[in-house]
């Protein structure tokens, strides 16, 4: 006869726990990642070192690992992240509890990160940051460190890496054409009658250019990959069109097309993008 592997008593033929146990532990992975995730979001500031305390009890009442219980208070603070960017914006003392949260339990920027959470919160200040007109702090990445010659004085925004590249180009193609009848005029010499191409048909096509690495800054956007580099500037960007993993811009030219840059967030890069420009010089 098997012991339950969660309470450690007797749990029958064949068996190797409760249910019981089974559903007090699930029921405590509910509790837990709930009292972190308040304790964050509350509008009333809650002292965290209690709750610290509290946890390693929490986790052997309901059975829980310690494992299990760290991976319960991501979950957590995953949840606030999804509370606070309800309304899209995250503001600083929002953020603040986040990171408060992060450093008193000791969680990384990696664990944090694991389904992007961390990545959200960055990209809302970075939102935030350029909505008040000032370029973003924090940014882990250095102008020297990138295959790009920025100009005099230009400050770094954001950085995409692995973007995928599109451009849209048009073709023309003839459609219906005929090659007509022959008539012989005299030896060696013939005639064709009603021969034609056919009618032009213009088609766009969506091609994968290149891979690489698409930098903001306050005065340009620059793409760099192994076939392909180009800046080109705000002002002469027309139109952006965001999509759900990609955005789209436009340049200032009577014969220029979308050009899609597939960065993973379109929403992101496009409110990049679209706010950059006005930025305080």
């Amino acid at each position: 006869m098997a012991n339950c592997h969660l309470c450690g008593k007797p749990a029958g033929f064949f068996r190797r726990e409760h249910a019981e146990c089974v559903s007090r532990r699930d029921h405590g992975k509910a509790v837990i990642q709930a009292l972190i995730s308040d304790a964050v979001v509350s509008e009333i500031e809650v002292p965290l070192e209690p709750l610290i305390l509290k946890l390693p009890d929490l986790a052997r009442e309901y059975f829980i690992p310690e494992n299990d219980a760290r991976d319960l208070l991501i979950r957590g603070w995953e949840t606030a992240v999804e509370h606070f960017l309800g309304d899209g914006a995250l503001s600083p003392n929002e953020e603040s509890k986040l990171l408060l949260l992060a450093h008193q339990f000791q969680l990384s920027e990696g664990e944090l990160d694991r389904n992007g959470a961390f990545s959200r919160v960055a990209k809302a200040r970075v939102i935030r940051d350029i909505l008040k007109g000032n370029v973003p702090g924090q940014l882990t990445a250095k102008k020297e460190d990138l295959p790009f010659n920025f100009q005099k004085a230009e400050r770094l925004v954001w950085v995409f890496n692995s973007v995928q590249y599109l451009e849209d180009r048009s073709k023309i193609k003839y459609e219906g054409g005929s090659h007509g009848v022959s008539f012989r005029l005299m030896r060696g010499v013939y005639y064709r009658v009603g021969a034609h191409k056919g009618e032009a048909v213009r088609r766009t096509e969506r091609l994968h250019v290149d891979t690489g690495t698409l930098a903001v800054t306050d005065k340009n956007i620059y793409f760099s990959g192994p076939s392909k580099s180009f800046r080109i500037a705000h002002s002469n960007i027309v139109s952006l069109t965001p999509y759900r993993d990609a955005v789209a811009i436009v340049r200032d030219s009577a014969t220029a097309m979308p050009q899609i840059f597939v960065t993973g967030d379109g929403w992101f890069a496009h409110n990049v993008l679209a706010n950059v420009a006005h930025l305080d010089s």
